[in-house]
């Protein structure tokens, strides 16, 4: 059975802040929808009204705001892909964006929807945690922020509650010059669900010791990883293929201690491993031994 309700279009942010300070809590926020429709079609959502908020201009901007680079919630995916903007300040973030879906859904879908879906796979996570990210939200008439880490709480689930609306983005401008690589694995090689995605981030000195380092990998923990140990541990190290499989090793390690062995553990762990090998091969520009990344 279809879900009923009201479908309600604000004409700007004031206006959907004001309904949802009387109506928040009989209200489902629809900006991409690509996951909610599908919820809807099957009854599975109740509500008596759906704000459609896919169309607010204070929503859609991209701007750079101090230290920080600021993505409005209903950015689409393919409007993360095309913005010079963001390419240049947050590459992972729009490598990560084209590897969503089909071309209809990046259209539609929002980093928004994205990640107040909470999915373990979500492709936009890791990028978003490699630049520190915070969430402005809308509660009730209160505009507050708060880290993308404690966002998400686990496989869909967040500290949201019904009523809620995801103003935007507030992402970490990383010194110049940085290298960054966004990778995934996915069960095949056109609009797959990522099984292990990653982003990381570095910067070299002038003796090509690492002086900043930063790595994200999703699919793997409940909650987003931040392999924040590891990425202390390689600073002032020069990279090379010894403190690659280190790091791959340290990381899965710490990974499998917050998830716990699973039936999975026997295809990610070496996947994982391979996948950190491969991309920061790739991010510190280090040939690999073939077979290495395996």
């Amino acid at each position: 059975m279809r879900s009923v309700f009201q479908y309600v279009r604000p004409s700007c942010l004031e206006d959907a802040v004001q309904f949802l300070g009387k109506n928040g809590a009989e209200t489902v926020i629809l900006a991409g929808g690509t996951d909610l429709m599908l919820a809807m079609r099957k009854g599975d959502v109740e509500c008596k009204y759906v704000m459609d908020v896919s169309r607010l201009k204070e929503l859609k901007v991209v701007s750079l705001q101090g230290d920080h680079l600021v993505i409005g919630a209903a950015v689409t995916y393919t409007e993360l892909v095309e913005s010079d903007l963001i390419h240049a300040q947050a590459p992972v973030i729009s490598a990560a964006a084209s590897c969503v879906g089909s071309e209809q859904i990046r259209n539609v879908g929002t980093l928004g929807g994205n990640v107040g879906n909470a999915s373990p796979a979500a492709d936009s996570i890791p990028g978003l945690m490699v630049h520190n990210a915070r969430l402005e939200i809308v509660r009730r008439g209160e505009f507050i922020t708060k880290p993308l880490s404690e966002i998400i709480m686990g496989p869909y689930r967040t500290p949201l509650i019904r009523g809620d609306l995801i103003t935007k983005f507030l992402i970490d401008r990383l010194p110049h010059p940085y290298h960054a690589v966004y990778q995934r694995i996915g069960r095949r090689r056109a609009m797959a669900i990522a099984r292990i995605n990653l982003a990381a981030t570095a910067r070299l000195g002038p003796s090509g010791a690492i002086c900043d380092f930063r790595m994200s990998i999703g699919s793997m923990t409940p909650q987003p990883y931040r392999a924040l140990s590891v990425e202390r541990m390689v600073i002032d190290k020069r990279p090379d293929q010894g403190l690659l499989t280190e790091v791959a090793a340290l990381t899965t390690a710490g990974m499998l201690k917050l998830s716990g062995v699973r039936s999975s553990t026997e295809y990610k762990k070496p996947a994982a491993q391979g996948l950190i090998i491969k991309s920061l091969s790739e991010l510190f520009g280090i040939p690999i031994n073939e077979g290495e990344s395996q």
